[in-house]
């Protein structure tokens, strides 16, 4: 069965290749990760990825020449690579790994509320960027241009609130679960989410180009190395994704303890 599940991994990075949603190295990882998954919850950690990667996929794609704007502040494009995808799955790898090894209904409430917290962050950023108004930085409290990290608008956290809903709810179903579990998953994911936003306004690197004047997430801009101007060096946005799935596992978990 286990093969199965990596052919059905590996199917799924190759296709997610060749529409450009991962680079040769996302699909490797999302291999790897979708395997993982797939050993600890079966098929149906297997679906939870799929729902992720699919919703993930349409929204990055959705309206996608108005998000060329902002292409100048974030560190990378809409193909994702081994990197953004260990980030958003690895944490979630990581408990199917566990699940096998020490299976505990801890372990199915991390794996969702982790995976709920991925998806929060990826529609929040995805959609949120659509908004008709600028959003609102939360350190700085002005308004910012879209993309910038630590902003948020109320119809990005409406999408992030949603984005962890589905989530909570598809796993609820296929697991069997209770209401509280689709709670405390959908909550989980949700502030997941929201720390992702306060980590990104506090500690995440932002950098300025020396020849625009513009603040990104890119180390070099206008074909010159930018200066860095807040943040820890290294802490960059998938750093930030990994540690906000973390804190939403936890949060999810949290329920069977």
């Amino acid at each position: 069965m286990m093969l199965l599940y990596f052919l059905l991994s590996g199917i799924t990075g190759f296709i997610g290749y060749k529409v450009n949603s991962l680079t040769k190295g996302g699909a490797i990882a999302a291999t790897i990760v979708g395997t993982l998954i797939a050993y600890g919850f079966e098929w149906k950690g297997l679906l939870l990825l799929g729902v992720f990667f699919l919703s993930s996929t349409v929204w990055s794609k959705y309206k996608a020449r108005k998000k060329e704007a902002i292409e100048d502040i974030v560190e990378k494009g809409s193909a994702r690579d081994q990197y953004q995808v260990m980030a958003n799955g690895g944490a979630a790898a990581f408990a199917g790994i566990m699940m096998a090894f020490f299976p505990s209904n801890w372990w199915l409430g991390f794996f969702l509320a982790a995976l709920a917290a991925s998806n929060s962050d990826t529609w929040a950023s995805e959609l949120g960027v659509l908004s008709k108004r600028s959003p609102f930085h939360i350190k700085t409290r002005q308004f910012v241009p879209a993309g910038t990290s630590g902003a948020v608008s109320l119809f990005g956290v409406t999408a992030s609130f949603l984005g962890a809903l589905l989530i909570g709810s598809i796993g609820t179903f296929v697991f069997e679960g209770s209401i509280t579990l689709l709670l405390f998953v959908t909550l989980g994911g949700f502030i997941g989410c929201q720390f992702d936003t306060l980590i990104g306004a506090s500690f995440q690197e932002e950098f300025r180009c020396r020849v625009c004047g513009i603040n990104t997430e890119r180390h070099e801009h206008c074909q010159t190395a930018t200066l860095r101007t807040k943040g820890f060096s290294g802490l960059n946005n998938d750093v930030v994704n990994f540690i906000s799935s973390i804190i939403g596992g936890f949060s999810g978990g949290f329920w069977f303890i």
